[in-house]
């Protein structure tokens, strides 16, 4: 890589960085580039270099997060595919260890739940961070159908809405928690809400019989 190209990298990663700091101080709505190339130290001019537009640099922030979610799925089922039971359990602790020791991901997560007016456009970033994938949400429904197949799934759930029901919960934990990281530890709590969300999914004995 040349000098020019290195320094053109490095100006580009401050300004993403500024960005990422300003949005959480802040608010997406909130702060212009103008913010943004002060707190980074360059001009406007500079940043339009690198991004269209606030919108394009939000996207760019993004897209530096990397969210495991497919692989998080896949490791679950490699290592405890026989019980499904045990698989979500391992899958739901996965996904909360990552928004507590991921920071990038903590980050992210935070500012798409917390900082974040509702766009009217398409972000497909920030679905990647509220939303399992297609392809984890289908794996994640195939194990509740055998679940519910083995009698082993609440009487008044659905596979489809079982899977609803397991998303809607830790997002809802990961967005309470985002809101003040400094009220209690997340890590320290997190088998116990792991343990609630299978209690109210399964029948009694389902947990025990794993």
């Amino acid at each position: 890589m040349s000098r020019r190209k290195a320094d053109a990298e490095r100006t580009r990663e401050i300004i993403l960085d500024a960005a990422e700091n300003t949005f959480l101080a802040q608010g997406v709505s909130r702060t212009t580039l103008a913010h943004i190339a002060e707190a980074a130290g360059v001009t406007r001019g500079a940043i339009y270099w690198h991004f269209e537009d606030k919108s394009a640099l939000f996207d760019a922030l993004l897209e530096r997060v990397r969210v495991p979610l497919d692989e998080i799925v896949d490791a679950a089922i490699a290592q405890n595919g026989a019980n499904p039971v045990i698989c979500l359990r391992d899958i739901a602790s996965r996904l909360l260890a990552a928004i507590c020791y991921d920071l990038p991901l903590q980050r992210a997560a935070t500012i798409v739940l917390h900082r974040c007016e509702k766009l009217e456009d398409d972000h497909p970033r920030i679905s990647m961070i509220t939303r399992l994938s297609e392809y984890a949400e289908a794996q994640v429904e195939r194990l509740f159908e055998q679940i519910k197949l083995a009698g082993n799934l609440r009487a008044n759930l659905s596979p489809v809405s079982a899977r609803r029901q397991f998303h809607a919960f830790l997002i809802g934990t990961c967005f309470d928690w985002l809101q003040d990281t400094r009220k209690y530890s997340l890590a320290d709590e997190c088998d116990s809400f792991v343990e609630t969300l299978m209690c109210g999914l399964f029948v009694e004995g389902a947990l025990a019989a794993k």
